[in-house]
């Protein structure tokens, strides 16, 4: 892109452009203070659409005392993954003048009926320093996914974090850049 004023060439990040053109998106969950304990971490299950659409995630957790952020990926076995249940809720667009909608599914706090060490596909330890930014996943097409934050002790306070954007996949051709395809 270049600048009118100075003519000069500006870089915008994929991240900062799917701001502006409305295909960012945000969920959080935050907890009461003292209301984070072991029997109940807080979780999103997200299903991602069956299109071209690709979504590129990251999460993030920050909590008080040391936590746990965890990724499982549906096998298609149910007795490795299985989700029932949950309250669905609506995206928040970050470029606030968009009313685009995700093409994403997402539901808070799903009953966990299976989710095994063989659809668990990325783990970390989180607390008062919070996430790191670097674990960006570009998710499946059509699959459904488990985002949990488990606090490792009670009386504990957090949040957890979505942050993704949503655009078509694209092949890097040389020095030429994003190609649609």
């Amino acid at each position: 892109m270049i600048d009118e004023k100075t003519g000069a060439q500006v870089n915008v990040s994929c991240r900062n452009y799917a701001i502006h053109v409305g295909k960012a998106f945000a969920l959080s969950l935050a907890t009461d203070l003292d209301g984070f304990d072991k029997v109940s971490p807080m979780t999103f299950a997200f299903t991602t659409p069956n299109t071209a659409m690709r979504v590129h995630m990251l999460m993030h957790g920050s909590a008080n005392l040391a936590a746990i952020l965890q990724i499982y990926e549906d096998t298609g076995v149910q007795a490795q993954f299985k989700l029932t249940g949950g309250t669905s809720v609506t995206p928040i667009n970050k470029n606030r003048n968009n009313s685009t909608t995700s093409v994403s599914t997402v539901k808070h706090t799903p009953t966990i009926d299976a989710a095994t060490d063989d659809a668990l596909i990325h783990e970390r330890y989180a607390g008062k320093a919070g996430s790191h930014e670097a674990f960006e996943f570009i998710l499946k097409q059509n699959t459904q996914y488990l985002f949990r934050f488990l606090t490792l002790d009670d009386d504990n306070e957090g949040s957890l974090n979505l942050d993704w954007i949503e655009c078509k996949d694209r092949a890097f051709v040389g020095s030429v850049g994003a190609v649609e395809q």
